[in-house]
């Protein structure tokens, strides 16, 4: 009898501590109504996001996430040869649940169930590589989908079938999943790669 109060203490602490984890990875959320250019998200020289975040939120049993999406010259950019496949992140959600998920370790939920559209510069083609960059279980399967120019708005849809454990990013190939989770939220852009945004970078975002 012990154990079992045990287990259930050290449950509904563990469920607690994910709800207090995305609280604060939304807290921060600066609404629309309050920027005066709201579409734009902008991330500084020298971080990896836009401080405080924007276009992030709490999802109940999402079906898509999707939103239209504008690059312009700020996304020009040069990390280096070593880095230059390094995906960053535009839109996407991250599934959260007691299942696998143990926040003391650090790893934010959206890298161990998750699904987010990649997007680089790929100054070879001189247009924007987009792609799916998703988590399985903890396990990363990115892989290109298709591109888009600067300056010309491309819509960007994450499809999530619960019935199939299926997501599909932009059309492309399907990718399983094996969680059960339903409660989820809306990760936001993001720059890197492990490199922080080398100069001032805008992208349109318009949900």
């Amino acid at each position: 009898m012990l154990s079992l109060l045990t287990l259930l203490r050290n449950k509904a602490i563990q469920a607690k501590s994910i709800i207090l984890g995305i609280s604060l990875l939304t807290s921060a959320c600066v609404p629309d109504f309050l920027v005066s250019n709201p579409d734009w998200v902008v991330i500084e020289a020298g971080d990896h996001e836009s401080l405080p975040k924007r276009k992030v939120g709490i999802l109940f049993s999402p079906g898509e996430v999707s939103a239209t999406v504008t690059f312009d010259s700020s996304c020009i950019y040069d990390v280096g040869k070593v880095d230059e496949q390094d995906w960053n992140k535009v839109i996407g959600l991250g599934f959260v649940g007691s299942k696998n998920q143990d926040i003391t370790v650090g790893t934010p939920p959206h890298q161990i169930d998750g699904a987010r559209v990649g997007w680089r510069w790929n100054p070879q083609r001189g247009r924007i590589d987009l792609g799916a960059y998703v988590y399985v279980d903890a396990k990363r399967i990115d892989f290109k989908i298709a591109e888009t120019a600067l300056n010309t708005p491309t819509k960007l849809t994450i499809k999530i079938d619960y019935n199939k454990k299926m997501y599909q990013i932009m059309g492309g190939q399907p990718i399983p999943f094996t969680h059960n989770k339903t409660f989820a939220y809306k990760t936001g852009l993001y720059f890197g790669g492990n490199q922080p945004a080398p100069h001032q970078i805008r992208v349109k975002i318009v949900d």
